[in-house]
């Protein structure tokens, strides 16, 4: 057995080292996966109470209408449904009024 360990270390230390590196890829990758959804589900949930707040008052301003399209954009780069998409077009439509 020892002759065989020494014959083939190499081959060895080789798999077991990609072995570890494949289960921490699929860890970082489960991680990263869960950090998308969740900055995924945050933004959506930005932009939706920013509907109902500037649908009540029926206007928005300029600077909440930079930051629902800066929301949007991101919210769409990372896979973001068409759901959200109804919405944003809405208050894209509103006035423009600045306190």
């Amino acid at each position: 057995m020892a002759e065989f360990i020494a014959r083939y270390w190499v081959e060895l230390l080789f798999s077991g080292s990609v072995s570890i590196l494949m289960a921490c890829i699929k860890c970082l990758h489960l991680q990263y996966k869960s950090l998308k959804l969740g900055v995924q589900a945050i933004l959506r949930d930005r932009i939706i109470t920013s509907y109902y707040h500037y649908k009540e008052r029926n206007s928005i301003t300029l600077h909440g209408l930079e930051n629902i399209n800066r929301m949007y954009e991101q919210y769409k780069n990372l896979g973001g449904n068409g759901t959200v998409t109804i919405l944003v077009d809405f208050l894209r439509t509103l006035e423009v009024v600045d306190d």
